[in-house]
């Protein structure tokens, strides 16, 4: 079980530096902070999917 709790907090720390990084690139602003942003979802689905490449649980 404990695997799965730092497979969780890896991937809580890579979304977070995801997200840090696409603000600070621009993409994610104060005007679309709300609004759904394909640009957002492609980044994270692309960060959790090499993760489990990486490390598959």
């Amino acid at each position: 079980m404990h695997f799965d709790l730092a497979h969780a907090a890896i991937t809580v720390v890579a979304l977070i530096i995801t997200n840090l990084a696409l603000k600070s690139a621009g993409v994610i602003n104060e005007e679309n902070k709300h609004q759904w942003n394909w640009k957002v979802v492609l980044a994270y689905f692309v960060v959790v999917f090499i993760i489990n490449l990486v490390w598959p649980i």
